[in-house]
């Protein structure tokens, strides 16, 4: 594994479903941390109202603020997962976050990023697709799954969305890991993205977020038959019948596609581990799952 400090600035790019939020407010927590070492950090509402929303969100009528740092720091840390897309574009008929070099060349322009170290979580395609879904049903009107799940699973793979970043920023490396892997690492990996000590992290309490079941999910389809499915519907259910014990998380595949799903992550997995290894590559594995 190539082994390097925060030497410049970084653009944690995601993926939305991740750990996202629990990492993103642990850096809030650490501010002091990361102020003593020199690292501008902005937590994520203020990041999007400064930035992601009036450079990337269509029909934004305010401006982005300025992009200086503020004095005495000297390198920027910038961790928002709607930078690829918003939730509810993640999934495309041409792939997953078709647009993202696009819109992190963007934001990185704008606040005069030089050659950042992109960072990027990965996760199996047969839990992040429904996790996607039922993420993208908080906040937009109802749809059942199949309408929702506009690419064929057998072509589904993150080597497009790794290889576009990687061609938006060329001088730019790539730090990837599993999210699997990431529960109890969460310190470890925030200490790899920015060279400071896993003791200098103060990290989030254990987040209570109500997750969709099967059984809400199901319900809802069954009336979206009947008729349109309110948000006020969306929410009574999930918060009536959320995920836990007894009471088991969305999973809309059959058997045979979830094994086509998981023979496809372990292919890319493959793939990325094979790149990370070429001394002359860009890409960094940093694998979780092996003590540090």
């Amino acid at each position: 594994m190539k082994e390097r400090v925060m030497q410049g600035d970084v653009l944690w790019l995601g993926l939305h479903k991740t750990g996202t939020t629990f990492l993103q407010k642990s850096l809030d927590l650490s501010q002091p941390a990361l102020i003593a070492a020199g690292i501008a950090w902005v937590s994520l509402d203020e990041f999007r109202r400064k930035w992601t929303r009036p450079l990337l969100h269509d029909g934004h009528d305010t401006p982005p603020a300025p992009a200086d740092l503020p004095p005495g720091l000297r390198h920027r840390l910038v961790f928002d997962e709607n930078i690829p897309a918003l939730v509810q574009h993640g999934l495309k008929p041409r792939g997953f976050y078709p647009r993202a070099g696009e819109r992190a060349r963007i934001i990185a322009d704008h606040l005069r990023l030089e050659r950042p170290r992109l960072v990027l979580g990965l996760r199996g395609f047969a839990s992040f697709v429904p996790s996607l879904y039922c993420e993208t049903l908080k906040s937009t009107p109802f749809k059942p799954f199949r309408a929702f799940l506009r690419q064929p699973i057998e072509a589904m793979s993150w080597l497009p969305l790794i290889d576009r970043l990687l061609a938006a920023f060329p001088g730019s490396d790539l730090l990837l890991y599993r999210a699997e892997d990431l529960p109890g690492q969460e310190a470890r990996l925030l200490s790899r993205v920015t060279g400071l000590p896993e003791s200098a992290f103060t990290l989030l309490g254990a987040p209570e977020r109500v997750g969709f079941s099967q059984e809400a999910v199901m319900r809802l389809h069954a009336m979206a038959e009947a008729g349109p499915v309110s948000q006020a519907e969306v929410h009574r259910l999930v918060r009536d019948l959320p995920r836990g014990p007894g009471r088991p998380g969305f999973m809309p595949w059959s058997a045979g596609e979830k094994a086509l799903l998981d023979a496809a992550y372990a292919r890319d997995l493959a793939e990325v581990k094979a790149r990370a290894a070429r001394p002359d590559g860009r890409m960094i594995w940093l694998d979780l799952a092996v003590p540090a």
